[in-house]
């Protein structure tokens, strides 16, 4: 018998796996630029309600001034037993909306920050991190609303940085065919242009 336990461990996990990798993960079907729009219409509302007199163009990504406004696509792997074969879910995607503004002085950085706090619990969101960062002069706010979309902003006052962005939870490209291949990225087109309420 004690011979026998270790070939059912085995046969068991090997079951479960095989199991597990048959179903699929239950993504919603959501096409790429529905969900870029989704994402980044969260962007350009929490990027306003920052008050901020500054106007960030898209595809940009300029560290030296500490300016980024980028989009891009990830791939979505499976959880469970099914992960240990590291493999990406056909046709899944998710997609970060990532931004960033430097030169900010420190009035500016805490009265935004207090600002997209106002903003996000009055728009349905609910703040799941608020506080000190990793470092001792980081400042963070998280936050995440229904269907596992989130935003987090970042005051780095020693470089006198905020680092924002929302997220997407992973989805299927109803588009997507198997001759695109696993790992195809889907089109998700260009960011928008971020405008804070003091540029209108």
């Amino acid at each position: 018998m004690a011979v026998l336990l270790p070939v059912l461990v085995i046969g068991g996990v090997f079951l479960i796996f095989s199991i597990e990798r048959a179903t699929p993960e239950g993504y919603p079907d959501v096409k790429p630029e529905s969900m870029a729009r989704r994402v980044t219409g969260y962007s350009k509302g929490a990027f306003a309600a920052l008050g901020l007199d500054r106007t960030l163009q898209p595809n940009v990504y300029d560290m030296r001034k500490g300016d980024e406004n980028t989009l891009d696509s990830d791939f979505c792997y499976p959880d469970g037993v099914e992960s240990i074969a590291d493999q990406a879910e056909e046709g899944a995607y998710r997609l970060y909306h990532r931004w960033s503004v430097g030169k900010v002085a420190p009035r500016e950085g805490s009265s935004a920050l207090r600002s997209l706090r106002d903003h996000l619990t009055s728009t349905g969101w609910r703040i799941t991190e608020s506080g000190v960062g990793e470092q001792r002069h980081e400042r963070t706010l998280k936050a995440e609303r229904d269907g596992g979309y989130t935003i987090a902003l970042t005051w780095e006052a020693d470089r006198r940085r905020l680092s924002g962005g929302s997220s997407a939870p992973c989805a299927t490209n109803p588009d997507w065919k198997e001759s695109d291949g696993r790992y195809a990225e889907p089109s998700v087109g260009r960011p928008p242009v971020l405008t804070g309420r003091a540029s209108k």
